[in-house]
């Protein structure tokens, strides 16, 4: 059986804009706009208990904030080590910018001890800048830069200006503190504090909500109007197809296309959580399509994209980018729904959460968590015995006991793991998931080989997107021989599932597909891209043992068989004989090459 299994961020340059250069050495210059302040709250007390480490967190930090103060059109005048001022043309995205920084410090701060989390204070206001010499500043500026001293760690101060022209546009839980008297200013001032909504908000049963809104045609004729379209509809079609996530047809939409499109507002108009759009654009034969994810509570850009195309085939690069983009946000909204869940306390758990983080231990594929995998599952039937992917999860991870030799008593867990699969499907037999997990188990452990193609043809038709239907459907068209069938469904799920935090377990089956097939050099570079991902995943080593010694790279397939031997020194090929699903001459022959490579019988 084969088993499911940072970027270094660049350095802030502390240049600033040379405004002289545009007003010229001797002239004032003056420009309304939003400035923003922003510093790091406890940057000294940081720096005094390990400073090479602060420094080079706050960096890292302030990199991010730079990126969000960009994308919202705003412009850096000035940046120290521990904080930075900047310009907006507004004052409401100069507002939804510092929701957005304060909501992806939260985020990042949710998975790390107190002592490592880094907490902004930000201050706005709204006013005349003025330029001299090339250095920028005025009234306006230092009294943001007194509300931002005045902040809350992780909130927002903003002045009467700000909060006058934005409290009827962002929404948000806006409080009033009275005047102020601020450091140098000589009139007091009214502030108001702005807290960036708890990204923990969800109660009870739940599960992702996501709207796709009608992409753009940015020609003036609208002639490309019908392909985006099109392929909207293609796109909310694949992603209707992924179970535990909710899509919101696309007549519901169709009101909130346009250049000028609020993602908050859309987000509580249509109840969703996430929300895609973009546009379209054609020229000549090219077409050229952006994407966008946003999550709907403070307007936060998840994932973007850009794709191109030939327009000779539309229906054909519609599929493709439904696909990719499909592939891509699942993911994208796993990995943030995950965090969510990682922050709750157990009383407010649901089983969708606690299903969530057995998968994210599942994925590691480690012998010491494997167990832990096990109890949040059961927590999660507990919860809601009802939950069918629960169950379904449950099964297979008797499976991959079984699988990587972690199991005490195999008998015993092929027994649980029929039960949970009869369980998952007597809640709900169109579950594309736990057919294909059920039809696998056919397969692999009972070698019932037409009710397992029967089981996993069904999973392919009603879960169409479903990667782990397609994959584990490659699987068994390996055991039979049919290494064509076995390449094409592999693709396909690698396709579906192109960013998969376990992407070695499709690559071991895609492996796996080659080998059978006879393409035995791309068996090895796939093969290589598992064990590069996963060193210890026995079903990538013995793949890739195997496929080296049919390629002729003896050494090297020595070499792999022995670092299998040394994760697994029970490994025996008599035992594996008896087990594997592969059947007759394919068999025969791996295990051949197994032993050439110097696995003990």
């Amino acid at each position: 059986m084969l088993l499911r299994g940072t970027m270094r961020q660049p350095k802030i340059s502390p240049v600033t804009p040379k405004f002289g250069a545009i007003a010229g050495r001797g002239r004032v210059q003056r420009r309304l706009a939003a400035i923003m302040g922003l510093d790091v709250s406890g940057y000294s007390r940081m720096m005094a208990r390990d400073d090479e480490d602060t420094h080079q967190r706050v960096g890292q930090g302030l990199e991010r904030v730079v990126r969000h103060i960009r994308k919202a059109q705003g412009s850096l005048f000035s940046f120290s080590g521990d904080g930075l001022m900047a310009e907006f043309p507004s004052a409401v995205t100069a507002v939804r910018c510092a929701l957005r920084v304060q909501a992806d410090a939260a985020e990042r701060n949710a998975t790390l001890s107190v002592d490592q989390r880094i907490q902004y204070r930000i201050g706005l206001n709204s006013g005349e800048i003025v330029i001299q010499a090339g250095r920028p500043g005025g009234h306006a500026v230092n009294i943001a830069a007194r509300l931002e001293q005045m902040s809350e760690p992780g909130a927002v101060c903003l002045s009467r200006p700000v909060y006058d022209q934005v409290s009827s546009v962002v929404p948000g839980d806006y409080r009033c503190i009275g005047d102020q008297v601020l450091k140098n200013i000589p009139e007091p001032v009214t502030a108001y504090v702005l807290t960036p909504p708890s990204p923990d908000i969800r109660q009870g049963e739940y599960r992702p909500s996501l709207a796709v809104i009608p992409f753009r045609t940015l020609q003036p004729d609208q002639d490309g109007a019908y392909f985006a379209a099109g392929m909207v509809d293609d796109i909310v079609h694949t992603l209707a197809g992924l179970r535990d996530l909710v899509v919101i047809a696309r007549n519901s939409t169709t009101g909130f296309t346009g250049p000028e499109l609020d993602p908050v507002r859309a987000g509580k108009k249509l109840h969703v959580r996430y929300l895609l759009h973009g546009s379209v654009r054609r020229a000549g034969n090219r077409l050229r399509i952006s994407a966008e994810l946003c999550e709907t509570e403070v307007g936060l850009v998840l994932w973007s994209e850009r794709f191109e195309g030939a327009g000779d085939d539309l229906f054909a690069l519609q599929d493709q980018i439904a696909i990719r983009v499909a592939g891509t946000i699942a993911p994208q909204i796993r990995e943030r729904e995950l965090r969510a869940a990682m922050r709750k306390y157990p009383t407010n758990m649901t089983a969708y959460d606690l299903v969530l983080q057995a998968m994210a231990l599942f994925y590691q594929m480690r012998r010491d968590s494997f167990d832990r995998v096990y109890e949040l599952l059961q927590a999660a039937i507990a919860h809601d015995p009802s939950y069918a992917p629960a169950w379904s999860n449950c099964s297979y991870w008797h499976l991959v006991r079984i699988g990587q030799g972690w199991s005490p008593d195999e008998a015993i867990d092929t027994q649980a793991a029929a039960r949970a699969a009869s369980a998952a499907l007597d809640r709900d037999a169109n579950d594309a998931q736990a057919l294909a997990i059920h039809g696998h188990m056919q397969s692999y452990l009972f070698k019932d080989y037409d009710r397992a193609v029967g089981l996993l043809d069904r999973a392919t038709v009603i879960g169409p997107n479903c990667a782990l239907a397609w994959c584990l459907a490659s699987l068994t068209s390996g055991y039979l021989g049919d290494g064509v069938a076995a390449v094409q469904r592999a693709e396909h799920a690698l396709r579906l599932s192109p960013m998969a935090p376990d992407l070695y377990w499709y690559e071991t089956v895609l492996a796996q597909a080659y080998y059978i097939n006879g393409r035995y050099t791309e068996a090895v570079l796939t093969g290589r891209r598992a064990f590069d991902s996963k060193i210890d995943f026995i079903a990538a080593l013995r793949l890739l043992t195997a496929s080296l010694v049919a390629a002729g790279n003896l050494p090297q397939a020595r070499l792999v068989a022995q670092r299998l031997i040394t994760i697994d020194p029970e490994f025996r090929l008599g035992v594996f004989k008896l087990r594997t699903p592969l059947l007759g001459e394919i068999r025969d022959t791996l295990i051949e090459r197994l032993r050439i490579a110097g696995l003990p019988n």
